[in-house]
């Protein structure tokens, strides 16, 4: 008989538990728990230490809703990641190619972005408030690609860098943006890092993605945030510079300390 998944999605049993790492099986169940919550916080409670009265948590409230929370996962082979996925009754999407974290993981690992084939999946969960919504966004970096290594997957299961909790934001615009930016900056301490446009996702005109992670100063929960816009926003990224010595600090800072308990 079916048992019930963290997701709240009834599952069968499986015999591919070597798809994912232990690790990674963990890591899974932590974001599905993660995402679960997050669907029925506050936006100050996901972006606290920022005050709930504050520009960040208001301006969040007005113009945004809670969307996901992001894991990366290391699958056997892509086919086999999927299936497993839906084995557990989490009904994956269909993948697609993911640019922006290609290019963060190359950069990160000094890697050539050809060799870095991630993607992307999302997983619908049965949510508290009663919808069904794909909140679990899952990157996937198989073992069977040319640009993977072993320490790759050490290093990110060990610091979780491409966890996050993420924010769709309702209508765009290059001023709505700025005022999250600065906004986020000033009241939760959070750093722009950067973004990215995905023409594979958000529609015809494709999606931006705007990256953020908690200044070195702050020890909570939640250490990255993305804000996710329909349409193509290159202009916005291209014109504003992003917080990069500061960046670095909180990412060297991270390193040497470990993960968060929980994105």
């Amino acid at each position: 008989m079916p048992a019930l998944h963290s997701s709240g999605n009834a599952v069968e049993d499986i015999s591919e538990e070597g798809v994912f790492s232990p690790s990674g099986r963990r890591q899974l169940a932590d974001t599905i728990n993660a995402a679960r919550f997050a669907s029925t916080a506050t936006p100050a409670t996901l972006l606290a230490p920022a005050p709930q009265d504050g520009e960040a948590a208001r301006l969040t409230e007005q113009a945004c809703l809670f969307d996901h929370c992001g894991v990366l996962l290391f699958p056997d082979t892509l086919e086999a990641g999927l299936r497993h996925l839906d084995r557990l009754g989490l009904a994956p999407l269909p993948a697609v190619p993911s640019v922006v974290v290609r290019h963060r993981l190359a950069t990160r690992y000094l890697l050539d972005p050809v060799g870095c084939d991630v993607a992307i999946t999302r997983l619908r969960l049965q949510l508290p408030d009663g919808r069904r919504h794909a909140a679990v966004e899952v990157f996937l970096f198989p073992r069977d690609r040319i640009g993977y290594h072993s320490h790759i997957e050490d290093s990110e299961v060990a610091h979780g860098f491409e966890r996050h909790t993420a924010f769709v934001v309702r209508r765009p615009s290059t001023t709505l943006l700025a005022r999250l930016v600065a906004s986020w900056r000033a009241d939760a301490g959070l750093l722009w890092e950067g973004g990215g446009y995905n023409p594979h996702e958000g529609g015809p005109e494709g999606s931006t993605v705007l990256y953020f992670v908690r200044d070195q100063a702050y020890q909570t929960e939640r250490r990255r945030f993305e804000l996710h816009c329909a349409g193509d926003f290159r202009d916005f990224l291209d014109g504003r510079a992003r917080d990069a010595d500061a960046v670095d600090r909180a990412y060297r800072r991270w390193q040497a300390t470990g993960p968060a308990a929980s994105d």
